[in-house]
C-alpha cells in the first residue's frame, strides 16, 4: 500500500503552504502529493470549493523543483476543458524536468456551469475525453504522430520532449459512473475515484476487471487507487466527521482503526490511497501529516 496526500481544496491557501505540504510529504514518507483542477468557481459552489485554485501544472512544476523523489499527482485534470495536445505537451515536459515522476489522473467532469462559461459543450465531455486520451498517446509514443478524430486531425508534425516514462506516464480515471470505469479499463493504467465506499469499490473493481478481460487487458498492470478524507482523532468514541452519502467509509478514527480500515481496503485489492485532510488552519494540517506519518504509515513499511 503507497499514500498519496491531497493539497486541500476546501479553504484558500497561502501560495508557500503547498510547497511546505509536499516538501514535508516527501520528508515524512508519503509516496506523492496530489492536485486537484478547477479553472473558475462559480459562486453557488463556494460552500463546497475555496476560491483559489493554483493553476495544477504550473504548481507541480514548482513542486517538482522542490522535491527529488516525491511523484507529482494529479487528481483530476479535467481534460475536456483544454487542448489536449497543449496539455500533452505539459505533461511531458514536467515528466521530463521532475525525471519521470507523474501520474496522470483524468476526470471527463461534472461541473456543467464550469463547462459553459468555458465554452466547452457539457454533453460532449465523455466523447472528448475518450478521444484526447488517445490523441495524447499518440503524440507520446510516436515518432511521427497522425490523428484523424471528430475534434482534432493532425499529421506530418514532431512532438517532443517524450516522456522519461515510456510508453507515457500512468493513467488513472477518476469517477464512479459507469463509463468512467470502463474508460479506465479500455484507455488507462489504474481507476482513482473520490469519495467512494466498499459496496460502490467492490462492485467497480469487478467492472473493470470484467471489461479489461473482454478487452484482452486483464495482463496490462493497472493500479485500483481511491481518495478519501482522513481525520484522526486522539481516543476511539470522540466524535469525527461521520460517514455520509458523499463521503462514505473516510478514514477516521484512532491511528489503530485507521490502520484496520486501510486494511479492509487493501483486502479488496486498493493498493493506492490518496489521503484528503480537511482541517481548519495550516498547523492542524500538518500536525495530521505528523501522526499519519508516526502512527498509520509504519503499520504498511
Amino acid at each position: 500500500m503507497r499514500f498519496g496526500i491531497a493539497i486541500p481544496i476546501h479553504r484558500n491557501l497561502e501560495p508557500q503552504v503547498p510547497l511546505d505540504i509536499a516538501t514535508k510529504a516527501e520528508e515524512l514518507g508519503f509516496d506523492s502529493v496530489w492536485v486537484s483542477d478547477h479553472i473558475v468557481v462559480p459562486t453557488n459552489y463556494l460552500d463546497r470549493f475555496s476560491e483559489v485554485f493554483y493553476d495544477p501544472f504550473v504548481l507541480l512544476s514548482t513542486i517538482a523543483a522542490r522535491t527529488k523523489n516525491l511523484k507529482l499527482g494529479t487528481s483530476v485534470i479535467i481534460l475536456p476543458y483544454r487542448n489536449p495536445i497543449v496539455v500533452a505537451k505539459m505533461i511531458s515536459t514536467l515528466d521530463v524536468l521532475s525525471n519521470g515522476r507523474v501520474i496522470f489522473g483524468i476526470g471527463a467532469g461534472w461541473m456543467k456551469e464550469e463547462f459553459n462559461i468555458l465554452g466547452i459543450p457539457f454533453t460532449e465531455r465523455g466523447k472528448r475525453t475518450n478521444e484526447y486520451i488517445k490523441i495524447m498517446k499518440e503524440l507520446w509514443e510516436k515518432d511521427d504522430p497522425r490523428f484523424d478524430g471528430d475534434f482534432f486531425k493532425f499529421s506530418d508534425i514532431r512532438f517532443y520532449p517524450k516522456p522519461v516514462q515510456k510508453p507515457h506516464p500512468p493513467i488513472w480515471i477518476g469517477g464512479s459512473s459507469k463509463s468512467a470505469m470502463k474508460r479506465a479499463a479500455m484507455l488507462a493504467e489504474g481507476w482513482h475515484p473520490t469519495w467512494i465506499g466498499l459496496k460502490e469499490i467492490e462492485k467497480g473493481i469487478a467492472y473493470i476487471e470484467k471489461i479489461r478481460k473482454e478487452a484482452k487487458r486483464e495482463s496490462t498492470p493497472f493500479v485500483y487507487s481511491i481518495r478519501n478524507r482522513l481525520n484522526i482523532l486522539d481516543k476511539k468514541g470522540k466524535q469525527g466527521f461521520k460517514e455520509d452519502i458523499r463521503h462514505p467509509f473516510p478514514l477516521y478514527g484512532t491511528p489503530e482503526e485507521i490502520v484496520k480500515r486501510i486494511n479492509t481496503l487493501k483486502e479488496m485489492g486498493i493498493s493506492y490511497i490518496v489521503v484528503d485532510i480537511r482541517t481548519e488552519n495550516d498547523k492542524q494540517m500538518f500536525d495530521t501529516m505528523e501522526k499519519f506519518s508516526r502512527s498509520v504509515l509504519p503499520a504498511f513499511l
